[in-house]
């Protein structure tokens, strides 16, 4: 019972390192590739784009889980960039409605390269089935965290 109670007292540590590492190495390789204006936030704020569009910036917090005023300085940088639009949603113009730009769609397949190319170099260790069940088991955390 103390080993599993030193086990669980290790997790948000390790978890933080993980996120840490992987974060700081994608930051190096995608700002190397598109410019020191493109960090990790952009990649991931532009990958639920990919997915939704357009998203309201209230969404995308959701989604991100990302505070609405740091996630609202993020965009006005992107949209400075050339990344995201935002334009009035139709019916709510007090709204925005954000989606990616051309110019990040041409960034997607060269980014998903890299993300894909640092993530396997950290888990190459792991078997194809150990890292199903991780990303399983780390959606099933996530879901008891926005509960």
């Amino acid at each position: 019972m103390k080993e599993l109670k030193n086990e669980i007292l290790r997790i948000p540590f390790n978890l933080y390192r993980v996120a840490i590492g992987i974060r700081s190495e994608l930051t190096r390789r995608l700002s190397k590739e598109f410019g020191e204006e493109f960090t990790t936030d952009y990649w991931f704020i532009l990958t639920e784009l990919f997915n939704e569009n357009p998203m309201t910036q209230t969404r995308l917090s959701e989604v991100i889980s990302r505070d609405r005023a740091s996630l609202s300085r993020t965009i006005s940088c992107m949209e400075r960039v050339g990344l995201v639009s935002k334009v009035a949603e139709p019916f709510d113009k007090r709204k925005g409605l954000l989606s990616p730009t051309k110019r990040a769609y041409a960034f997607k397949p060269v980014a998903e390269k890299i993300v894909v190319d640092v993530v396997s170099e950290f888990l190459s260790s792991l078997k194809p089935i150990e890292i199903l069940e991780m990303n399983r088991m780390l959606g099933l955390i996530q879901e008891a965290i926005v509960k």
